[in-house]
């Protein structure tokens, strides 16, 4: 036996509206859609959503590393998420907390050497 893929699920309370969030957001591809289950690639990462419509959201665990953070949170809140303020947590480490349309909480940070 050999893992051939691992990939990350979250839940979401409206596919359609958390499937055109990640689209949008984040540029996400959209390997596969139904209306339980959707596999999206963002990154060459899947990512999936599950529908559970009694969801209410909550840290998902997932980080973004973008090669524009002020232009990740404005495509991030033009998509119908949130953002907060961006925060060095360590010497040189930024991250800005965000959430998806669904409630659910991930990071997005500059990768090295790109725009704070």
């Amino acid at each position: 036996m050999s893992v051939i893929e691992v990939f990350f699920a979250v839940e979401v309370a409206n596919m359609e509206r958390a499937t055109a969030f990640y689209v949008n957001a984040l540029g996400a591809t959209v390997a596969f859609a139904s209306p339980g289950w959707s596999s999206l690639r963002i990154a060459g990462v899947r990512i999936g959503l599950a529908l559970n419509p009694m969801h209410e959201g909550g840290r998902t665990g997932l980080h973004f590393a973008v090669s524009d953070l002020v232009a990740a949170r404005s495509d991030v809140q033009g998509a119908g998420g949130r953002t907060g303020e961006a925060v060095e947590v360590a010497p040189g480490v930024i991250v800005a907390e965000a959430t998806d349309t669904e409630g659910n909480t991930f990071t997005i940070t500059p990768r090295e050497g790109s725009t704070p």
